[in-house]
């Protein structure tokens, strides 16, 4: 099934930021289907991906003046959703990690280490410029190449290659910092 060209998508989206509730029912029926697949590969959860993806489209619809790049939209809708998910599991780790610490503290303390690294690898990613998280999305949790990528961010092929080696110097710069442990 097609989503639909990037200008018919971009259409929608300047016309939804101008208030038209219709474009952004369009945008939501265009991308809906294919990101609650996404999502449902991702949580093997029937009721929490439609829950996610709901409150994907709801943040979207109330953050549409965030989105950069019109064209971008689906991909910005998963970044959300996925943000959602993890945000969740998060949630969910964290009540598990607290049983798990009272039963075995040093097992809970290994836990909350690898948390606290996780954490800290989705903020420097959330602190990247769009692009490179969506090259970078794109990439690593979606397996695309290069020009699939390229058509998604409106850049050639060559462009994605360099924009991804941008994204891991810059986040690979963001981390640097990081030390589990460090007080």
């Amino acid at each position: 099934m097609s989503d639909g060209s990037q200008e018919e998508t971009s259409a929608l989206v300047v016309s939804a930021r101008s208030g038209d509730k219709d474009a952004f029912t369009a945008l939501v029926n265009r991308y809906q289907e294919g990101i609650y697949a996404y999502i449902l590969g991702r949580c093997r959860d029937p009721e929490k991906a439609q829950e996610v993806v709901q409150d994907a489209f709801i943040t979207a619809y109330t953050t549409l003046d965030k989105l950069e790049k019109a064209a971008s939209f689906r991909s910005w809708v998963i970044g959300i959703a996925l943000n959602l998910l993890r945000r969740r599991k998060k949630e969910i780790a964290n009540l598990d990690l607290l049983e798990g610490a009272t039963e075995n503290r040093q097992a809970g303390l290994e836990q909350l280490a690898n948390v606290e690294t996780l954490e800290a690898v989705r903020s420097a990613i959330e602190e990247l410029p769009e692009n490179y998280r969506t090259a970078l999305q794109l990439h690593y949790f979606d397996k695309q190449r290069g020009r699939v990528i390229g058509k998604e961010l409106g850049v050639s092929e060559g462009a994605v290659h360099m924009i991804l080696l941008r994204a891991r110097k810059a986040l690979a710069e963001k981390l640097k910092a990081f030390a589990p442990g460090d007080d």
